[in-house]
Parts: C-alpha cells; sequence; structure tokens
C-alpha cells in the first residue's frame, strides 16, 4: 500500500495537508498559503528520485509535520538536523533549487553544477542518481502540479501516491 497524500485547499488559500500512512493511520496539518508549492516539490523529488528517507518517508514512519516545526531543542531526535537521513537533506536542496527556478529565475542550465556546488559546501554527498534527464522532468512535473493547485477550487483536493 503506498503512502497517500491530500491536499486540500481551504477558503482562505491555505492547504491542509493529509498523510494517509501505510500503516493505516494518519496524520495532518494546515499549510500557510504559498507552502504547498514546497511540498509538492517534496513529493515530485522524493518520487522521482525513488526517496525512502526523505520528508515524507519520515511522515510515513510516524513523525509528523509539527514535528519538523518544532524548535530544534523540542524536536524528536531523528528530525534534528544533524541526525536526519542524507536523502532528507539532499531533498531540501532540491527542492529549493526547484523552487527557486519556479518563482524567480525560470530554467537554469546550471542546475546540477549549481546543487553540487550547494551541497558540497556544506559536505553532503550529491545523490548520484539525481541526472541531468531527470530534472526536466522534475520540472515539468512540479509545474503541472503547481498549475492544477491554482485552478482547484475551495473545498478540493488533490490526491497523490507514493511508494515510501
Amino acid at each position: 500500500m503506498p503512502l497517500r497524500l491530500q491536499f486540500r485547499k481551504q477558503k482562505d488559500g491555505s492547504a491542509v495537508l493529509t498523510c494517509f500512512r501505510t500503516d493505516g493511520t494518519s496524520t495532518f496539518t494546515k499549510i500557510r498559503p504559498g507552502l504547498e508549492v514546497h511540498d509538492l516539490a517534496h513529493y515530485v523529488v522524493e518520487t522521482a528520485l525513488g526517496f525512502k528517507e526523505a520528508f515524507y518517508g519520515l511522515i510515513n514512519q510516524g513523525y509528523t509535520v509539527p514535528d519538523f516545526e518544532l524548535p530544534r531543542d523540542q524536536r524528536p531526535t531523528a528530525l534534528i538536523p544533524e541526525n536526519l537521513p542524507v536523502e532528507s537533506l539532499q531533498t531540501e536542496f532540491i527542492v529549493n533549487q526547484l523552487q527557486i527556478e519556479l518563482y524567480n529565475s525560470g530554467e537554469q542550465q546550471d542546475f546540477i553544477p549549481l546543487l553540487q556546488q550547494a551541497m558540497a559546501n556544506r559536505d553532503l554527498a550529491f545523490p548520484a542518481i539525481l541526472t541531468l534527464e531527470k530534472v526536466p522532468a522534475m520540472r515539468q512535473e512540479l509545474s503541472a502540479l503547481v498549475t492544477r493547485w491554482q485552478m482547484l477550487p475551495a473545498g478540493e483536493v488533490i490526491d497523490l501516491e507514493m511508494d515510501v
């Protein structure tokens, strides 16, 4: 059974993200307007790269979105940045780069070198599975999901599934 994600658009433009875990439990949180794009980008990156230990994989393990938002000293030990799985850290860099393109600069020809440099600056390994061939598909899927979200009427949902 895959992890199921449900993004529900509220009347105020915010979203409620509900994650239906593979063990039958669920968790949900309200997302401020604009942050749903970040969570959609996580979906795109984690599914494209087959990551199992990034944000949604950790949610599937029983953590909640609010767990990630707690002050550092109140977070579960596994969610303190230095304890996060490498895939989780790599995903944040990739998600952020996709969002920079989406909102600011458009497609960057040096997407991979920029990521490699940013990760190297943090002594983080670059994921070998992220190839230049995968980048256009991730861009396209994120753009399609963002457009779908923007067109979605209040009260409606986007349902997504992923293997974790």
